[in-house]
């Protein structure tokens, strides 16, 4: 039987890598005929010499080095492309996928082939856009997805009369929210099918800001969004913010299991305990809005560190190695960042924390002792 299995996954990776390629869409673009427009304004480079020191996950190697830079940031207008809502990716006639449009994670076998031939094709003749990449998590819908959103207020799009915005599902209470906030005014929202595909005759193709691995952002987009989306008023800068994780529907992943014993010490620096899906998405947003420190493990609720400013992050790893997400987004956001790692096998594992250990790091940040009597 696992000589069968064997030669049936191999039999089906190679009938997939006949049927389904990919390709740059910079490589493709002289069959599209499309207009394409750079954003070297968005374009930025941050020392990360420090980064050499720091065990990253294997496959986030390749960011390290002395500098990062952000990516070719662009919008394309594409003349005659598909699209497959299941996963919002482009691809070509001949299921070519458009590499720019998978956002984080390029191998082929995580799509089903039959979702790119045997489904009926409906045309869209009218000018059109996406932002969803095919993963809509929350960090992925904060830092991948919503930048998107800016590229499509250039001014050569402000002319077109009415833009559709491509949907699969109906939008989650997040998207809402932003989408509410941050779509240019002749944006319509249009819900698609699918169990069908789409040849679009007149695509606006945004590129993505940030990159596998990096929640870096550029600054003018930051502040173009924390404009629309944050507290018109000063910052208090006094929350210091301890983000408990729960099991979700995924089930219990990188949750502290002495997380009791970890935040009795944290409660004498001033930190308060807050379980993020148990707020609203504006309470989030003002409870960062005025942080001074946050720590955490690794999760999605770190990306809410995008509406701090100059804060300090403490980020805690159930395994050996550094997921840099926010590594990079703090160097974006000029946060204070440390780290500590446990050593779990697995990068999603619960785990026991240091605890005397991380009250060390607290104290090298110069996070001042307060006493729980000053604890509001």
């Amino acid at each position: 039987m696992k000589v069968q299995k064997h030669i049936s996954e191999y039999l089906q990776s190679a009938f997939r890598k006949y049927l389904l390629s990919s390709g740059s869409v910079h490589q493709l673009e002289s069959d599209f005929k499309g207009d394409s427009k750079a954003y070297p304004e968005l374009s930025e480079s941050v020392s990360i010499d420090d980064s050499k020191n720091i065990n990253f996950l294997p496959e986030a190697n390749p960011l390290k080095g002395p500098v990062y830079e952000t990516p070719n940031i662009f919008t394309l207008k594409l003349n005659d492309v598909y699209f497959c809502p299941k996963y919002n990716i482009l691809h070509t006639q001949s299921r070519q996928i458009l590499e720019e449009s998978i956002s984080t994670q390029k191998e082929l076998d995580q799509f089903n082939i039959t979702d790119f031939y045997f489904k009926e094709v409906e045309k869209i003749s009218s000018p059109c856009s996406l932002f969803r990449s095919h993963k809509n998590g929350y960090y992925h819908t904060l830092i991948d997805n919503i930048p998107r959103l800016s590229l499509l207020h250039d001014s050569n799009f402000r002319n077109i009369e009415e833009i559709k915005i491509l949907l699969s599902h109906e939008p989650t209470k997040v998207e809402k929210f932003y989408l509410d906030k941050l779509l240019p005014k002749n944006a319509k929202l249009v819900l698609l099918n699918q169990d069908r595909l789409y040849h679009l005759e007149d695509l606006i193709f945004p590129s993505f800001l940030s990159r596998r691995f990096s929640g870096y952002l550029p600054s003018d987009y930051i502040n173009w969004f924390i404009n629309k989306v944050a507290p018109k008023r000063e910052r208090k800068r006094k929350n210091r913010i301890f983000i408990s994780r729960i099991p979700t529907h995924k089930g219990r992943q990188r949750c502290i299991l002495n997380e009791d014993d970890l935040f009795q010490g944290l409660k004498s620096y001033g930190f308060k305990r807050y379980v993020l899906d148990h707020m609203t998405i504006e309470e989030q947003i003002t409870l960062f809005y005025d942080a001074e420190a946050v720590v955490a493990a690794h999760g999605a609720g770190l990306a809410n560190t995008v509406f701090s400013e100059r804060i300090k992050v403490l980020e805690l790893f159930p395994s050996s190695f550094v997921l840099p997400h926010y590594y990079f987004m703090a160097k974006s956001l000029d946060h204070e960042y440390k780290y500590s790692c446990a050593q779990e096998n697995g990068k999603s594992c619960n785990f026991n924390v240091d605890v005397k250990k991380t009250l060390n790091i607290i104290n090298k940040m110069e996070l001042t002792f307060k006493d729980k009597g000053s604890l509001c």
